[in-house]
């Protein structure tokens, strides 16, 4: 036990040490897949998921501007919110194989879910793939899943904040792209009522330069929340001509606010 726990040790600090030197994925950023096509033009809205709430009401047409530029940090004046999140090709998932016994190869797709305490006092529970992640009271939880408990571990860097929404939103959109991108209307998305914005053809366009993945189809929906400002949800996602899908960046908050919302320790620590 003691050998599978100091490897497991070495593994999360070796993450931890490339996620601080790991670069931040290209500014001015988006996407939702949509085969074929030409990455420079801008592709039909994707799925609102309006659950049965009347059409888009706004005029659209307006730039994105402080809408879009300032919805990640609108985050940090939540309490709580959960979130899911689907991501390929980012440089944060693509250094997850750095652990023992991780369950993934090549650029698949990393699912992360979880709950994420913003105030009072910052905590998070997080499901990264086949890992479980609990930061709270100044210490990380890690669970590889493999049955031996959870390894804590004090450390000034938050490994939680690099999977987060917040910054996930930040590397994909940097403030400046902000106003390539243009309010299409406004409808139901997750419960509430959201501001839809989508990037104009010459976004998409930058998007395959900077990531090196100028053939394939670009597109980019953001929608932010008209009471909050928050991103309620995000979709950037690149196809290939061969239908894979080397960049994706999708995510979806839910439960803002929410008193259940909770964080805790866990009783099973193994070692640290």
């Amino acid at each position: 036990m003691f050998r599978f726990v100091q490897g497991q040790s070495r593994g999360f600090l070796v993450l931890l040490a490339v996620l601080a030197i790991a670069p931040v994925a290209c500014s001015g950023n988006s996407g939702t897949a949509t085969p074929g096509g030409s990455g420079s033009t801008l592709p039909s809205p994707a799925s609102t998921e309006n659950e049965g709430s009347p059409a888009a009401t706004s005029s659209g047409g307006n730039a994105g501007g402080a809408g879009v530029a300032g919805a990640a940090a609108a985050l940090s004046s939540l309490d709580s919110y959960k979130f899911s999140m689907t991501v390929a090709g980012d440089a944060v998932v693509s250094n997850l194989p750095t652990l023992p016994g991780a369950a993934i190869s090549g650029n698949a797709p990393v699912t992360i879910t979880g709950v994420e305490i913003v105030q009072p006092e910052k905590a998070a529970d997080l499901t990264i793939a086949s890992f479980h992640l609990i930061e709270v009271g100044g210490y990380d939880y890690f669970d590889t899943g493999s049955g031996g408990g959870f390894l804590k571990i004090q450390s000034s860097t938050s490994l939680a904040d690099a999977f987060s929404p917040a910054e996930m939103f930040t590397s994909a959109i940097s403030p400046s792209a902000a106003s390539s991108y243009t309010d299409v209307g406004t409808e139901t998305k997750n419960g509430v009522q959201a501001v839809h914005y989508q990037a104009s053809s010459s976004a998409l366009a930058e998007l395959g330069s900077i990531n090196g993945i100028p053939d394939a189809v670009w597109t980019a929906d953001v929608w932010i929340a008209a009471d909050g400002g928050y991103p309620v949800s995000m979709a950037i996602v690149a196809t290939a001509s061969d239908s894979s899908v080397p960049y994706e960046v999708q995510f979806d908050i839910t439960n803002v606010n929410d008193a259940a919302n909770k964080v805790t320790a866990p009783t099973n620590v193994t070692g640290e």
